[in-house]
């Protein structure tokens, strides 16, 4: 039996080796659970597309059996911003509501930055729109009690979550970690070609710099990372830069600085081509959620450069990852006190 299903996320204008493998691994997820028994055909939607969910297209997606939304870090109100739904599922509640099929939302993130709350649109400044709030609130909540079932990827996400929308919504809420951990466990670590390892690798994010870095700021860190970087290639490590969406900032740094190391890009959209630049990194310097978890699930060792929130709350979900973690904004020099 043929089941249909909508896939609801940013699936569209990505270079994000995370993004793109967290639409792969979700569909993995909902086949082998929800679907389990069906032969399953996905049709992908992007959900910060208004014009999807409204009119004749909001019917169309009733002639689906099922409705998938995530994963990823849906719940930001800089990437998308609109004053409809105000995170970035682009639907107003009126429409919301007119949806017939069971609706599976799985391992959605809060995703906001340090010093972030939801009345924030701007990548550039902190001003808010305390409007936006219970557009947000009455838009969630809907969906919360429309849905079949409904998961957040971090427990320190729920917990932000619920200081919005009240405690009385706990029980509606499931913890449920990235699909993309359970992918990269089954599908990719047979595959990992573990004779290869070869590099500590950096791998450093450049958007919203002056939020990542709001203590320490980026010329400072800049700074740290510089010393870590020459030290371990005084002590003859190999060492290089892996980017997993193109970020090459701190790389470029590097090279002003006279330090040419090389660089692994994982921003292609070809999923053996990402998992063979894995496979020759043994220790990650990480700053990126996505990148995070597929060393994780790879085994690759993980040195968390706590630059977002949900770095933090992913070491908390697995708290072996805790002795290795580094808050860049207030605890910076423990990087020295690493044992490489």
């Amino acid at each position: 039996m043929i089941m249909k299903v909508a896939h609801l996320y940013a699936c569209v204008g990505h270079h994000n080796s995370g993004d793109y493998m967290l639409g792969l691994a979700t569909k993995r997820y909902f086949r082998n659970t929800i679907g389990k028994g069906h032969d399953v055909k996905f049709t992908n939607y992007d959900c910060r597309n208004p014009s999807l969910y409204t009119g004749a297209e909001l019917k169309k997606l009733n002639t689906f059996d099922a409705i998938l939304i995530g994963g990823g870090g849906l719940i930001l109100p800089d990437s998308a911003p609109n004053k409809i739904s105000c995170w970035q599922w682009v639907i107003s509640v009126e429409n919301m509501q007119k949806l017939i099929p069971p609706l599976h939302v799985v391992s959605v993130g809060y995703n906001l930055f340090y010093g972030q709350t939801m009345e924030m649109t701007s990548r550039k400044n902190s001003q808010a729109d305390s409007s936006r709030i219970p557009i947000f609130k009455q838009n969630i909540t809907c969906l919360i009690n429309k849905a079949t079932s409904f998961s957040i990827r971090h427990k320190g996400d729920i917990e932000s979550l619920l200081k919005i929308i009240g405690d009385e919504y706990r029980e509606k809420i499931k913890f449920q970690p990235c699909p993309c951990i359970d992918y990269v466990k089954d599908v990719w670590k047979p595959n990992f070609q573990t004779e290869h390892k070869k590099y500590i690798a950096f791998e450093i994010k450049d958007d919203r710099e002056w939020r990542r870095y709001h203590k320490i700021k980026k010329g400072p860190y800049y700074a740290k990372l510089l010393i870590m970087v020459k030290k371990l290639l005084d002590e003859k490590k190999d060492v290089c830069y892996l980017s997993h969406d193109g970020s090459v900032n701190f790389y470029n740094f590097l090279r002003s600085q006279g330090v040419n190391i090389p660089i692994l890009k994982c921003n292609t959209l070809n999923e053996k081509d990402i998992l063979d630049q894995y496979s020759k990194v043994h220790t990650m310097f990480c700053s990126a959620g996505h990148s995070q978890m597929f060393c994780y699930g790879l085994g690759i060792r993980t040195i968390s450069l706590i630059s977002h929130p949900k770095l933090q709350y992913f070491c908390e979900d697995f708290p072996e990852l805790l002795g290795d973690a580094i808050d860049v904004n207030n605890n910076i020099d423990k990087i020295f006190q690493i044992d490489i």
